[in-house]
């Protein structure tokens, strides 16, 4: 009998990319339920006519989460800090957790970044190592998947670039241009979170600590640049002392921000905080940020719409 997974924030980046890779097991393997907390959202329709099985649950709710849970034996553990905050995201896991127990799941999957004692101090990535703390003492069997900066985050979120006719694509990012950041694609994070549900007695325990290759933001425009051959580059580059300085800056997340990139220089190649040879061991087929932008339609369609964005602003001016 097919062990039923339940993924949780199945309609983002994160629960898409397991879905997809449960999906390319045998059938007879898993089976899969999604929840969300809109069922009738384009991405969750989307999933149900792949024939997932879509239910509803706000995970502030521990009666919708037990429910959505019944009858699992794994389930992927998601918790958002930014679209949350804090106090929610401990509510969260604690729901997911204690509905785990509930349902009797013999093997959870928890996405989380490093946030103990003499790691990163952000807040952000505090919280998610209270939660690990929670998975740890619940008796459920576990694995820890360590996520990296994403390279669909230099195309979809404020972290994304601008775009000038005569300057090109420019990203203007509030950090050091030469400083190198753990980085992989979302899209292929199932390549390690399926390993742990196929085979638990080896990952039990253990935790995956994922880096496919460590970019600049320099990296970021010059490698578009390269694949594309569209202009790129950077309109901000920090210096140290302006890195230091953009602690204080009037922002209500300037401190969390620079808390994030702070832990971000102590974790480069060097430091062994991630390991690039557990990562490709587990999942050699993982894309380089060079092998991703050529086949990433979030870029193209990122690129099309600012491109035609700036040639409507100059028509209007002519």
């Amino acid at each position: 009998m097919a062990k039923l997974i339940v993924v949780t924030g199945a309609t983002g980046q994160q629960g898409s990319s397991v879905i997809n890779f449960l999906l390319k097991e045998p059938s007879e393997t898993f089976s899969i339920r999604a929840v969300t907390r809109n069922p009738q959202s384009a991405a969750a329709q989307a999933l149900s006519a792949k024939g997932i099985d879509v239910v509803q649950a706000d995970l502030s709710s521990l009666a919708q989460v037990t429910a959505a849970f019944t009858g699992a034996w794994g389930v992927f553990g998601l918790t958002q800090f930014y679209e949350h905050g804090y106090d929610a995201e401990q509510l969260h896991g604690s729901n997911i957790i204690a509905a785990a127990q509930a349902a009797g799941v013999r093997h959870i999957v928890w996405s989380t970044v490093e946030g103990r004692d003499g790691e990163c101090g952000a807040i952000s990535w505090k919280s998610k190592a209270e939660i690990e703390d929670m998975v740890m003492k619940s008796g459920i069997p576990w694995t820890f998947v360590y996520i990296p900066m994403y390279y669909e985050n230099f195309w979809t979120s404020f972290f994304a670039p601008t775009y000038e006719e005569e300057k090109g694509f420019s990203w203007s990012v509030g950090f050091l241009p030469d400083v190198p950041v753990f980085a992989f694609a979302v899209e292929d994070l199932g390549g390690w979170v399926v390993p742990a549900f196929r085979e638990p007695e080896n990952w039990n325990g253990k935790k995956i600590k994922i880096v496919v290759e460590y970019l600049t933001l320099r990296d970021i425009a010059t490698q578009f640049s390269e694949v594309t051959g569209e202009k790129a580059g950077l309109a901000v580059e920090l210096t140290k002392e302006q890195f230091e300085a953009s602690r204080y800056a009037d922002h209500p997340a300037a401190e969390l921000m620079y808390l994030s990139w702070e832990y971000v220089i102590r974790a480069g190649p060097e430091s062994g905080v991630r390991d690039k040879d557990q990562t490709l061991s587990i999942y050699p087929q993982a894309k380089t940020y060079r092998v991703w932008l050529k086949g990433s339609k979030i870029m193209a369609d990122l690129v099309h719409k600012l491109k035609a964005e700036a040639a409507g602003k100059g028509l209007q001016g002519v």
